[in-house]
């Protein structure tokens, strides 16, 4: 969902709520679509006579979240152990068709960006795979999906959000949102937990390049993206720190996954496969003590 980020430092004028989840980082954000294109593309959505997706009772099944990351490749193996043993396997963007490139159907194809060029993202079409998008997503994925019998609408907006008030004159008031932070990974785990997951495993979300490669697949949308080194150490052993080499928009992915967490982690057991950023913050309570271009 954000196209930018700035780092900033987290002084006395950071509101406490937004504070700090990683010391000596702090980001703002922006969207990579404007308001008013999001608005439009929601009055197009709602009026494609999609069911939309409602909270369901807490279960019993594991689900895994495959986002794009370059540590798929690296667990695989670990991914496709879960799916046979009875794991839902919920895709998000391109991490789609790398899981058909590599024989694993998933449970659902989760997207949320409100820009044209995601339409690829929804192809091929598959039987039994549901297609479950944000209501501002652009009216050329809803013509995409056209005739599919397994598509659902969410909202990836709040009761605050000036597009409420379209949600509520057509749904009459009925309709929830989906909390989550700015990228479809982390609204991904939101919607899973809507649909009643408790137990949560993440693949591909690293916030981070490994060995250079921003995916695990192809993204030529993010050839360009500015790249920093930022070095990262652990607040239980400070001798471990790790360079890890960022674009802006993945500090901004990162703070905004672990405030998710931090806030709403209670709902729901969360497993983080592969080496990235992501997991290092995780399970060493990481510091940024230096960045760099």
């Amino acid at each position: 969902m954000n196209e930018t980020a700035l780092l900033t430092s987290a002084g006395a004028d950071v509101p406490e709520a937004e504070r700090l989840v990683v010391e000596g980082l702090h980001t703002v954000g922006s969207l990579n679509t404007p308001h008013e294109e999001i608005y439009a593309n929601l009055r197009y959505a709602i009026r494609q006579g999609h069911p939309q997706v409602w909270a369901q009772p807490p279960h019993g099944e594991e689900v895994c979240i495959v986002c794009g990351g370059p540590s798929l490749a690296d667990t695989e193996q670990e991914l496709v152990d879960l799916w046979h043993a009875g794991a839902k396997v919920v895709t998000v963007n391109g991490s789609y068709q790398w899981c058909l490139d590599h024989h694993i159907k998933p449970h659902a194809q989760v997207m949320v960006d409100a820009r044209a060029f995601n339409a690829r993202f929804v192809e091929p079409d598959r039987p039994g795979v549901r297609y479950l998008l944000a209501s501002q997503c652009h009216p050329a994925i809803w013509d995409a999906v056209q005739g599919r019998p397994l598509v659902g609408i969410w909202h990836s907006l709040d009761k605050t959000d000036p597009g409420a008030a379209i949600l509520d004159e057509y749904y009459c008031g009925q309709w929830q949102g989906i909390v989550g932070g700015t990228t479809v990974g982390t609204r991904a785990i939101g919607l899973c937990r809507t649909l009643g997951f408790l137990r949560m495993h993440l693949f591909g979300m690293d916030a981070c390049f490994m060995a250079g490669q921003g995916h695990a697949y192809a993204q030529p949308e993010n050839a360009d993206d500015q790249r920093i080194q930022v070095t990262f150490q652990s607040t239980m052993d400070p001798t471990d720190a790790r360079v890890f080499e960022v674009t802006p928009w993945h500090l901004k992915h990162l703070e905004d996954t672990l405030r998710f967490i931090k806030h709403s982690g209670k709902y729901f057991a969360l497993a983080v496969h592969g080496e990235g950023l992501l997991a290092y913050a995780l399970t060493h309570c990481a510091s940024m003590v230096d960045t760099k271009e």
